[in-house]
């Protein structure tokens, strides 16, 4: 997901202010991006990322998740630090998201938008379970870094209680 942005942001011009897209790629894949901020992402260094990658259950309406979803797209440009939102709809039923942010504070702004927060209360009923990433982009954003991770939290909502298991990566590169 972070080649493609790259690449995409690459086609931008100077004057390109804010950039939204949704299309499907060449397997039928949607891919919708929201950059409030062309210029903020394209001139961006040392990003910190969040991943969302969750199996939808294929029983359950998704479509709350996805009015929940929308409205945080669509108000981006009010959550302090984001530069970049991206979901991907993956084979199979499973989504995935890749936000990017311009300080390690941003994500803890999303988490406060209510929509977001309802929609984390909705995730258990909509998903088998979810892998949530946290990590950094280092270096400018449009070099060739690659997103290294540091935190990877797992949920297994089909168990009861629901399972949670944290992978912390940062202690292996320090």
């Amino acid at each position: 997901m972070l080649e493609r942005l790259r690449a995409r942001v690459a086609t931008w011009g100077s004057d390109d202010a804010n950039f939204l897209l949704r299309e499907p790629d060449a397997d039928g894949h949607r891919h919708w991006i929201r950059v409030p901020d062309c210029e903020a992402l394209r001139t961006a260094r040392e990003l910190t990322a969040v991943g969302f990658f969750g199996r939808a259950r294929a029983d359950v309406d998704q479509s709350p998740i996805d009015k929940l979803e929308s409205g945080v797209v669509d108000t981006l440009e009010t959550i302090p630090g984001v530069l970049c939102y991206y979901d991907l709809a993956l084979v199979e039923g499973g989504y995935g998201n890749l936000i990017l942010c311009a300080t390690p504070e941003a994500p803890a702004h999303v988490h406060t938008h209510p929509l977001h927060r309802r929609a984390v209360e909705l995730t258990p009923l909509h998903y088998h379970c979810v892998r949530l990433h946290t990590g950094v982009v280092p270096g400018q954003f449009m070099g060739d870094a690659s997103l290294v991770l540091e935190r990877t939290r797992y949920y297994d909502f089909d168990s009861d209680p629901p399972w949670l298991a944290v992978r912390n990566l940062r202690e292996r590169r320090d």
